[in-house]
């Protein structure tokens, strides 16, 4: 038999990283410390993008990145109103370096190793620098995300453009996406419908309510007995790409036949209880630094980020640990391949050559 790490299913675009799970922080609750108003009415603190870059490289985070212009109305509607929000503001600030950029301005600008200077005193002038992080599509609003610097190349691995006015719901998933590194798996446009999904359909309650979902404090208690395979959701209360896992992922009508092979065990990696697996004891070191319950490193095989899925075959010996966000289309693969005992018979690349995916 062919070994399982030869098996596995990996999720796309997925670079060898390490993501700092320290920079997952609770979106929808964090209101405190809101910034006072700015002059234009919002309570971001805004910072040129030389220094949103220096200060990248000494402490990264993603860069929020505000292309404007002094006479687009929508520019100042934007400001008075989504980035006045404090919560939002709040999250930007202490997540983000929150860049405002005059898109017409007279400044000369040092960028990825490249000097961008005005291409004349006359007004309605683009900037250069506009220019070429626009791809020349100068339309105002815009907003440009950008993360995972590279200091070889002096620039971004991920850069997201979204152009036109956002409200905040339309910013809300665009943020998550970009700091909880889900761009990493799954196209933007998809996993801005599920957070929509996730966070603002009223009729998903039900469906929420009836997922079969089994304790991690009872799973792993020394006398659960199962002969099924075992799907093992980590996760923290805090972390908004599990929530919209959980949410809108595992809800979605298209997996429900796929995950009837699993029994699925809801692991919040904050859990304090003592846990049994495979005949062994974890439970939490109060002098330990690490914040999350050591059971959670056995399952991910040493290498924790958040959301991951454990799956686990019909004895609890892990087959696979997938790290990060995983959306409707990888998940329904995954479940498969697994669920269906493909990965006995094939390698992962195999079974999606086999459904025309390879």
């Amino acid at each position: 038999m062919k070994k399982s790490a030869k098996r596995t299913p990996r999720l796309p675009r997925v670079p060898a990283v390490k993501i700092a799970w320290l920079f997952f922080v609770l979106f929808f609750k964090f209101i405190a410390n809101a910034s006072a108003q700015n002059p234009d009415g919002s309570r971001v603190n805004w910072m040129t993008i030389e220094e949103a870059v220096k200060a990248n490289k000494q402490s990264p985070r993603p860069i929020l990145m505000d292309f404007y212009t002094d006479w687009c109305g929508w520019c100042k509607r934007m400001m008075a109103t989504t980035y006045a929000d404090p919560g939002l503001a709040s999250y930007i600030n202490q997540n983000f370096y929150p860049v405002k950029f005059d898109a017409e301005g007279k400044d000369t600008v040092v960028f990825a190793g490249k000097r961008y200077e005005p291409t004349g005193p006359g007004a309605r002038l683009s900037h250069p620098l506009a220019v070429e992080l626009l791809q020349g599509k100068l339309m105002y609003p815009s907003t440009l995300f950008m993360h995972a610097f590279t200091p070889e190349k002096e620039d971004f691995q991920f850069k997201l453009l979204v152009p036109g006015y956002l409200d905040k719901q339309k910013l809300e998933p665009f943020l998550v996406y970009t700091m909880e590194n889900v761009f990493r798996t799954t196209p933007a446009e998809a996993f801005s419908a599920a957070f929509d999904k996730a966070f603002y359909d009223t009729t998903l309650s039900e469906r929420i309510n009836k997922m079969p979902w089994i304790p991690a404090k009872t799973a792993f208690d020394g006398n659960f007995q199962s002969s099924r395979k075992k799907l093992v959701f980590i996760h923290t209360s805090w972390c908004n790409s599990c929530r919209v896992m959980q949410r809108g992922v595992f809800t979605d009508t298209s997996l429900t036949s796929v995950l009837k092979p699993f029994e699925l065990i809801d692991f919040d990696a904050e859990l304090q209880d003592p846990l049994f697996y495979l005949d062994s004891l974890y439970q939490r070191d109060p002098s330990n630094p690490f914040p999350f319950h050591p059971l959670t490193l056995v399952l991910t095989r040493k290498n924790f980020v958040l959301p991951c899925l454990a799956v686990l075959d019909e004895q609890g010996r892990i087959l696979d640990a997938i790290r990060l966000y995983a959306n409707e289309t990888f998940m329904k693969d995954m479940l498969e391949f697994y669920g269906n005992d493909h990965y006995k018979k094939m390698q992962w690349a195999e079974f999606l050559k086999s459904k025309g995916k390879g």
